[in-house]
């Protein structure tokens, strides 16, 4: 009886610690995750910083903007990228969230180059539609919806597509022309599998937030639609299963939704530096 009454009141911690970490610890461990990725491609080398779903509403304020801020500045990136779902839920949290203040700390934002945002299924189905385009544009990002930008001075063609729960992009958009070292962004990581092209290319994704509660054998059966089966992490274009010469990195993202918690997936900024292998 004695061993059982331990083993409850262990179990019983063990859950309270495992809560306590998760709601009060992981989600301010704001990390960054570094690769470097070779292309036979003629690029200049280049830094990309990609960061996404800070969901900005009730479970993660405003505040925490100027932290992503300053980790991003402190890269001394290339180009930035985000990569959508800026709020949570713009019809709840709207009258709560201090916009200037964010406003004024992805504003401060710094790349060489340009930073891109595309849309996420938040900044539709949160109401925030109607604003989130001229939001970023005035921080100082170009918002690629189906777009795309060259930049000559990397060789590089960025491509941005829209989001594909809660917008429609048109099916021949997915068959890349470019000739360039394509840096595409997509909120869900099933739109890789959509993409032609005969180039080389590199996706950034977020949106599954790595299931944010990860709980060994479950969460990959239960990850959200549009995540075509791709939680978290670097997928090889053999992983992918295309013919499409593309890598894949779907982050966990940054901020939180639905629940309070993260759990073996802290929040996370990607830095990336694409090098020319000839």
């Amino acid at each position: 009886m004695k061993k059982i009454l331990k083993f409850i009141f262990a179990l019983v911690v063990l859950i309270f610690a495992l809560y306590a970490y998760s709601r009060y610890i992981e989600p301010n461990m704001l990390t960054v995750k570094t690769l470097d990725v070779l292309t036979e491609k003629n690029i200049n080398d280049f830094k990309a910083v990609f960061f996404t779903d800070t969901h900005f509403g009730e479970l993660y304020g405003v505040e925490n903007a100027q932290k992503i801020t300053d980790k991003i500045n402190s890269l001394n990136a290339d180009i930035v990228i985000f990569g959508g779902d800026l709020l949570d839920d713009y019809y709840r949290d709207s009258e709560k969230l201090d916009f200037n203040k964010l406003k004024t700390a992805l504003s401060s934002i710094t790349a060489k180059s340009g930073k891109f945002a595309v849309y996420g299924n938040h900044d539709y189905g949160g109401g925030a539609e109607n604003l989130y385009e001229d939001f970023m544009s005035s921080c100082g990002f170009t918002v690629l919806s189906d777009e795309s930008v060259i930049l000559d001075e990397y060789n590089i063609e960025i491509i941005g597509f829209d989001d594909i729960m809660m917008s429609y992009t048109e099916p021949e958009l997915y068959t890349l022309k470019s000739d360039y070292f394509n840096i595409i962004a997509a909120h869900e990581p099933e739109t890789v599998k959509f993409i032609k092209s005969h180039s080389d290319n590199f996706m950034f994704s977020g949106h599954t937030h790595g299931g944010q509660v990860f709980i060994p054998f479950l969460t990959d059966k239960i990850l959200p639609p549009g995540s075509g089966g791709f939680r978290k992490g670097l997928y090889t274009q053999n992983e992918i299963n295309t013919d499409t010469s593309i890598n894949l990195y779907v982050s966990s993202g940054i901020g939180l939704t639905k629940v309070p918690l993260r759990l073996f997936n802290p929040p996370e900024i990607i830095e990336i530096n694409f090098k020319n292998q000839n």
